[in-house]
């Protein structure tokens, strides 16, 4: 399988707030609070604008919920898109995979060009274990797609390299051959 149009990911060592792109991606378990990863970041910047709404029952983390915020100038990006992911237990690589791929194909169905995405429900010591489900679900969004898009995914330093061979075994393994991986340079 190979991928049309211009598929870039980046891993990049910045948080998810710090990043310029069209659309900030975040996601958080109907079951777990205060919310985690880039989701809390975000609501953090946001003045707990985010965990407001949760409580106020605009979402509840069910999987295929979805809340498009405007972010003024919260965060880098204008926009922030959080995802319900269901249940923390029920989160296993074939759910992973599945939520990559509905939140890749909200992106393309809005006609975004740059997407920072944090980890998807995944801590970031667990993400080369995860990378295959995670490739799987951006390139089952992708297939057919003649959009470009530019993805950063926020890691960690300390594992960018890791995360990004992962990343490359996995791209390989799928046979996505023109989707262009690169990650951000460390500075020491």
């Amino acid at each position: 399988m190979t991928t049309g149009g211009g598929l870039q990911i980046r891993l990049t060592h910045q948080p998810l707030e710090r990043v310029e792109a069209d659309l900030a991606v975040a996601g958080f378990f109907a079951d777990e609070r205060p919310l985690r990863g880039g989701a809390a970041r975000a609501d953090w910047r946001l003045c707990g604008g985010l965990s407001r709404r949760i409580e106020g029952g605009d979402l509840s983390g069910r999987s295929g919920e979805a809340l498009l915020v405007a972010c003024g100038r919260a965060l880098s990006a204008p926009r922030l898109m959080l995802l319900g992911l269901g249940p923390r237990q029920d989160y296993d690589r074939l759910r992973v995979t599945d939520e990559m791929r509905s939140a890749m194909t909200r992106c393309l169905d809005l006609g975004l060009e740059h997407v920072v995405m944090s980890p998807l429900g995944i801590a970031a010591d667990d993400i080369p274990r995860h990378a295959p489900a995670i490739v799987a679900g951006i390139v089952e969004a992708w297939a057919g797609s003649g959009s470009r898009l530019r993805l950063e995914i926020c890691v960690r330093r300390s594992e960018i390299a890791g995360i990004h061979r992962a990343f490359d075994e996995a791209r390989r393994a799928t046979g996505a051959t023109t989707l262009a991986l690169q990650m951000e340079e460390s500075r020491a």
